[in-house]
């Protein structure tokens, strides 16, 4: 068997890098950030990201508002970024060994195979974190997106929450592609060689003007067992204040919120999006309440007692305007009243697939470089097109006399702004 030089070791890593970034489809949805420091392959990194304050601002006439009272308060909040997840596919020695230069890397279809079968993993993940990150949903459950107005009515929501037009993605299924039909602008320009080499189609066309990718890969949300509940309790808001300091990742101005009537032992998932009767969103640039129920999304499952109760945690937080700092962070126009009815979107136990149109800001992957192992011969390979690095391993076993050859990577995909993304389901 022929033996392997640090070249060969770099041929094939450039090789498999090449391949997999230009098939990581879902690179161009979210942002990227890379840490300075090494990731050990057990424990995680966690880090905070600060969340600036908002200041209501009012208007006097003939003459300038009277501070004597103070000035506002700047409450900063904070949302919590982890990096403790990690990717990895593997091959046999003979696989690797046939790889002697350019030409045989580019024919290779195990090396292209293990390549791309780790970008799909990574693209599953990162559109599961993505669609099921929002807790705005417009459309039908269940329904393919079919027509313009589908997809404006998802854009409309966008515009609603102050989403300006920059880096705008759509992600929609390949039924919602044969509905469309002629609404779609193609731009798809083949790859032809292996440098920026693509077996899969990413963003390939337009509708709206709306970059847009289809995909099988869209995660499924499978509604628990509950029944529509209501509000056990009145006076539930919360202050700004309270919950502007993330307790965990993905828990930045989140409270928890008491339901009854869900059916004894009922089940809630994570994900699951309800309106409140007579709770509106709020818009805070016109300080007036909006046509729209607010709609909330459950931040992890929960499951109700033997009397059809439940503690669940929700996103956003319900803040109405009784402070200045409540003010400038308003989401409702008023606190729910006890017992007001509570409904879910889906049917529960009943699967289904909802589309996203988001922006890049919404979801930021954070990676760093994992840790260079201590025994064996080892390459790290830093990506062109994101901030992201594979490590390559290759290992014998004495006492087997097995060889076999890993690549790892380390990311996770972290929720900065929920209000960023709507899922969207045809009319």
């Amino acid at each position: 068997m022929a033996t392997n030089t640090v070249d060969q070791s770099k041929l094939v890593l450039n090789a498999f890098a090449s391949v997999f970034q230009n098939n990581l489809l879902a690179a161009d949805l979210v942002t990227w950030r890379q840490y300075d420091s090494e990731m050990n392959d057990r424990n995680g990194l966690k880090v905070s990201e600060q969340v600036g304050p908002r200041y209501l601002v009012n208007s006097t006439t003939n003459g300038v508002a009277d501070l004597t009272a103070g000035v506002q308060d700047s409450t900063f909040g904070s949302e919590q970024f982890v990096v403790n997840k990690t990717f990895n596919t593997s091959m046999g020695w003979g696989d690797f060994v046939k790889i002697r230069d350019i030409g045989d890397a580019r024919q290779n279809e195990a090396l292209k195979n293990a390549a791309t079968q780790l970008a799909e993993q990574i693209d599953a993940y990162i559109l599961q974190v993505a669609v099921l990150a929002a807790n705005n949903e417009v459309g039908t459950v269940g329904n393919n997106v079919a027509t313009y107005d589908d997809v404006l009515t998802a854009y409309t929501r966008l515009k609603d929450e102050g989403v300006d037009d920059s880096d705008l993605r759509m992600v929609l299924t390949y039924n919602d592609k044969q509905s469309l039909g002629s609404n779609i602008l193609n731009t798809y320009k083949a790859a032809t060689d292996l440098s920026n080499a693509t077996f899969r189609n990413g963003f390939t066309g337009e509708v709206a003007g709306l970059p847009v990718m289809f995909t099988q890969q869209l995660p499924f949300i499978t509604p628990g067992t509950r029944t529509n509940g209501t509000v056990a309790g009145a006076n539930q808001n919360v202050s700004y204040a309270s919950v502007a300091v993330s307790g965990a990742p993905g828990q930045y101005m989140t409270q928890t919120l008491n339901i009854a009537g869900l059916g004894a032992g009922g089940t809630i998932a994570d994900g699951e999006v309800f309106t409140i009767a007579n709770v509106f969103a709020w818009d805070n640039r016109l300080q007036a309440q909006r046509s729209t129920l607010q709609q909330f999304r459950v931040i992890g499952a929960a499951t109700a007692d033997g009397t059809g109760a439940a503690t669940v945690r929700i996103f956003p937080a319900i803040i109405i305007a009784d402070t200045n700092a409540n003010a400038a962070f308003r989401t409702v126009n008023a606190a729910p009243a006890n017992g007001a009815a509570i409904t879910f979107r889906g049917t529960a136990s009943t699967a289904y697939k909802p589309r996203v149109l988001i922006q890049k800001q919404a979801i930021v992957v954070n990676t760093a470089d994992l840790i260079t192992p201590a025994t064996d011969t080892s390459r790290r390979q830093q990506l062109t097109k994101v901030p992201l690095s594979v490590r390559m391993w290759q290992h014998s076993d004495f006492a087997t006399g097995n060889h076999s050859i890993r690549f790892d990577c380390a990311l996770t995909a972290n929720v900065r702004d929920r209000r960023r993304a709507v899922r969207l389901n045809g009319a």
